[in-house]
């Protein structure tokens, strides 16, 4: 499990801290408490926040907004490996973090559908979008280098002796 804290500023409310965490052997993502701005880091957690004041381990840009809501349906409607498990999972505690009534359709354009976030977007729901941003694209980074290792183990010339390197 890798623990998630998202902390996000300058949207609708109060700052807000999401902690949720992500299965990499699962894909699953799951969304656990909403919580007040958190400044400090709790142990062991990797840190996502668009304050520029925080220590942390990747800035949540403006430029990252549609990739993360992208994710966000990746994620919702994406089957687990257990083969019928969601992606995502809100805890009761995080059930007011769910950015779903907070998104809408913006029209299409050549990578497909495009959306924007309404005006009345809680920072807290921001703060899931950078936890399934995280978690979506940390999903594709380890599904393809876990793709490409399985194709050169079982590549023919490995068994010839040849020499691959990454």
């Amino acid at each position: 499990m890798i623990p998630v804290q998202s902390t996000i500023v300058g949207y609708l409310g109060k700052a807000a801290t999401v902690f949720s965490a992500y299965d990499e052997a699962t894909r699953i993502l799951v969304v656990s408490v909403e919580a007040p701005y958190r400044k400090e880091r709790r142990d062991g957690c990797i840190v996502i926040t668009n304050d520029l004041n925080l220590d942390r381990d990747s800035l949540f840009d403006n430029e990252k907004i549609q990739d993360s809501i992208i994710a966000f349906y990746g994620l919702q409607s994406g089957i687990a490996e257990d083969g019928k498990s969601t992606r995502l999972v809100f805890a009761d505690k995080a059930q007011r973090a769910n950015p779903n009534d907070s998104i809408e359709k913006d029209g299409i354009d050549s990578r497909g559908q495009r959306y924007r976030i309404s005006d009345d977007i809680t920072n807290a729901k921001v703060s899931t979008l950078a936890a399934c941003w995280y978690a979506y694209h940390r999903a594709g980074f380890s599904n393809s280098a876990k793709s490409l290792s399985d194709k050169l183990l079982s590549a023919q010339r490995l068994n010839q002796g040849f020499i691959f390197s990454i």
